[in-house]
């Protein structure tokens, strides 16, 4: 007989805030409020969130009880098909696939060998299942602002008192006053410094040039020019003979030069190692492979990879002695979780 254990698991969430399948692991449901995005303008229903613990192994009793009163069979036969599932499941997730329980959720392993959960979008309160979000918009309220009666009682008592129009005298004439006219701002000073601000950078920069060239003119080896006349070509001739030649002292190393001759050093080291090939895993699927691949890439290693009817993945690197390809098959048992790391070449 074909039992659905997925969809025992489903119904049975609807109706427990707990549910554990014997031997592998409990769902837990936890209530949430409805919640409301303003940003988006909607209103989400009660629901029930679940999690997925390894630790929750002792049987409840409800799936089994559940198997037991829908399909009319015995409890020992409940349980073997239970104990044939959980088996299969982790079969499954030992060989880094997925497991998909419709309407729950996905199951799998990570590189340190813990079971994760990712569940679906499912609502499992059954008092709120199926609603959809409510769609709002704030409303817009007009307000008239009426004044105070005590404000204005306020405004009217601290009002001067009227006068007669008859009686109202003109104020007196303001005298004339004398306003000098402001001089307009003159640039003549800020231009001539700015000229003779940059007349003296350019004579400083002049300056510096011909130090720089009498300095090379220095350092190179001094030649006779050519004589004119046959007085000047004896005079030459004779103050060359009487004259030693200056020693040449060979020019020291510069940081550069020094630089090259490590990173060839280096070179000539790797060449002279061999080339080591570890496997860390082979994987069905490209998708698991992928991630194994980025994982190692950003610790930095040199990844190899072969994709045929599996995906193998793992490093490849130059070792000079055999405790190198020890020290890397510990680094990545302790990063992976792995601990069969394959040698393929050495």
């Amino acid at each position: 007989m074909q039992i659905d254990i997925p969809a025992h698991i489903e119904k049975l969430l609807f109706l427990h805030e707990a549910l554990v399948i014997p031997g592998f692991g409990g769902f837990t449901a936890t209530r949430t409020p409805a919640t409301a995005d303003y940003v988006g303008g909607t209103v989400s229903s009660p629901a029930k969130t679940l999690s997925f613990s390894e630790n929750l192994t002792i049987d409840d009793g409800i799936l089994i009880n559940d198997i037991v009163l829908t399909h009319g069979i015995s409890t020992e036969d409940a349980k073997r098909v239970v104990d044939e599932f959980v088996d299969k499941m982790q079969s499954l997730l030992s060989q880094r696939e997925i497991v998909t329980l419709p309407g729950v959720g996905r199951l799998y392993k990570n590189y340190v060998q813990k079971i994760q959960f990712l569940p679906d979008a499912t609502n499992f309160n059954a008092a709120s299942y199926g609603l959809p979000p409510l769609q709002f918009s704030p409303i817009a309220r007009s307000r008239e602002v009426t004044p105070d009666a005590k404000e204005i009682a306020a405004s009217t008592t601290n009002l001067p008192p009227t006068k007669d129009p008859g009686s109202v005298t003109p104020p007196p004439m303001p005298e004339a006053t004398y306003s000098p006219e402001r001089k307009k701002t003159s640039y003549v000073g800020a231009t001539f410094g700015i000229i003779f601000l940059l007349a003296s950078l350019t004579a400083a920069i002049w300056y510096w040039q011909s130090r720089k060239n009498d300095k090379a003119q220095k350092d190179l080896p001094k030649t006779e020019e050519n004589a004119t006349t046959n007085s000047q070509e004896e005079q030459t001739s004779s103050t060359v003979a009487n004259t030693k030649e200056p020693e040449v002292i060979a020019p020291e190393k510069t940081t550069e030069e020094s630089v090259q001759e490590r990173m060839n050093a280096a070179r000539e080291q790797v060449k002279n190692g061999k080339l080591c090939i570890l496997v860390v895993a082979t994987l069905s699927k490209k998708e698991n492979a992928d991630k194994l691949e980025s994982l190692l890439k950003e610790e930095g290693f040199d990844v190899y990879t072969q994709h045929r009817s599996s995906h193998q993945v793992g490093i490849q690197f130059y070792y000079t002695s055999p405790s190198e390809i020890e020290e890397k098959k510990a680094t990545l048992s302790q990063l992976t979780g792995v601990n069969n790391i394959v040698v393929k070449r050495k």
